[in-house]
C-alpha cells in the first residue's frame, strides 16, 4: 500500500514520492511552509517535520533553565557577588598595590 502525502494527504505513488522528515511527500507537495517555494533534498532545512527554505527556517531561541533548587542558590550567589564593589575607586585614582607585612622572627635567641 502507498503512503498518503504529509501535505495534501492523498497517495504518494513511488515515481512522485520524497520521503523526508520521516513523512512522504508529494514532489509539488514539499514547498516552505512560509512562501511555497519548491525545495528539494539538497536545499530544505527541516524544524519540528516541516519544510522551510533558507530564509524562512525558524530562528531558534535560548531554552530556559529549569528553577532547581540548585539553579536558585547559584543565581542567588551570583547576584550578591555583583553587588559587591571591592575597593571602589574615584575617579582618576589609580589601585594602589597591596600591602605586605613581614613576621620576623628573631632565630638568634637559641
Amino acid at each position: 500500500m502507498n503512503p498518503q502525502c504529509a501535505r495534501c494527504g492523498k497517495v504518494v505513488y513511488p515515481t512522485e514520492k520524497v520521503n523526508c522528515l520521516d513523512k512522504y511527500w508529494h514532489k509539488g507537495c514539499f514547498h516552505c511552509e512560509v512562501c511555497k517555494m519548491a525545495l528539494n533534498m539538497n536545499n530544505y532545512k527541516g524544524y519540528e517535520k516541516k519544510p522551510y527554505c533558507n530564509a524562512h527556517y525558524p530562528k531558534q531561541s535560548f531554552t530556559t533553565v529549569a528553577d532547581t533548587p540548585e539553579n536558585l542558590r547559584l543565581k542567588q550567589q551570583s547576584e550578591l557577588q555583583s553587588l559587591i564593589n571591592i575597593n571602589p575607586l574615584k575617579p582618576g585614582q589609580l589601585p594602589t598595590p597591596p600591602r605586605i607585612t613581614f613576621l620576623l622572627f628573631d632565630f638568634m635567641q637559641h
